[in-house]
């Protein structure tokens, strides 16, 4: 082995060289080309431009405001958010937060939102709960955000609500009941509301990664009506 061989194995014990969305080593031997440099070779081009797509309004269930989201909950959006929850691999947050971007610019050219460039934006984590934030190292869906608002000086990041861990697990629950769960066990942080209403003028928003039924963001979206702010949007990853 020779020593750019050598070099090459050595970065990839660090840097992993498959892409996180469809598992195809990235490099120069196999021919797919990276999607760019923020995040090596963890992400091919071909991901990289479905992930650019164009967010679209969704019909979730139940819903407050309206819902957009990047795509479906399948193919590479599926397993983006996969590789964020469960495989918990830090690219795929960073890719994450390149893809919300996106939808703000696309959003705010509609109209939808505020322009994050010109305008104070407040990004607000759908809650979860707390053990599962715990087990994942930290909630995904805020540490996203924290990228996104990294990017503009304007824009901020705010939690504002968890949700008990006596709540239950809403896989299996029907529309009514993860409603009534989300309900039950939300926890409004009424220090960080206050800074909220501090930002006059500012376009609020609702992020998540999946939305199913829309009963998590509707329930939050209520809640936080009901505290004297008003989300424009909700915006996830991949809707079912």
């Amino acid at each position: 082995m020779n020593a750019g061989e050598m070099l090459s194995a050595a970065v990839g014990l660090l840097w992993r060289g498959d892409c996180i969305c469809c598992g195809r080593m990235v490099s120069r031997e196999t021919g797919v080309l990276a999607a760019g440099s923020a995040v090596g070779p963890q992400l091919c081009q071909d991901c990289g431009w479905e992930l650019q797509g164009s967010w679209t309004r969704v019909s979730p269930p139940v819903s407050v405001v309206p819902v957009y989201a990047a795509g479906s909950y399948g193919g590479v959006h599926r397993a983006l958010i996969l590789a964020m929850k469960e495989h918990l691999r830090p690219a795929a947050l960073k890719i994450g937060a390149r893809v919300v971007e996106s939808g703000m610019l696309q959003l705010a050219a509609a109209g939808v939102v505020g322009d994050p460039r010109w305008t104070t934006v407040v990004l607000l984590p759908a809650p979860s709960r707390r053990k599962a934030a715990r087990a994942r190292g930290g909630d995904l869906v805020s540490r996203l955000c924290a990228l996104v608002a990294h990017r503009w000086q304007r824009v901020h990041a705010i939690d504002v609500a968890y949700l008990e861990d006596s709540a239950r697990d809403s896989v299996g629950l029907g529309r009514a009941e993860r409603r009534a769960n989300i309900a039950a066990h939300i926890h409004l942080e009424h220090r960080a509301l206050q800074r909220v209403r501090e930002l006059r003028d500012a376009t609020v928003v609702v992020i998540d990664d999946v939305c199913t039924t829309g009963a998590t963001s509707a329930q939050f979206t209520l809640a936080l009506r009901a505290a004297g702010i008003a989300p424009s949007a909700v915006l996830v990853l991949g809707a079912a």
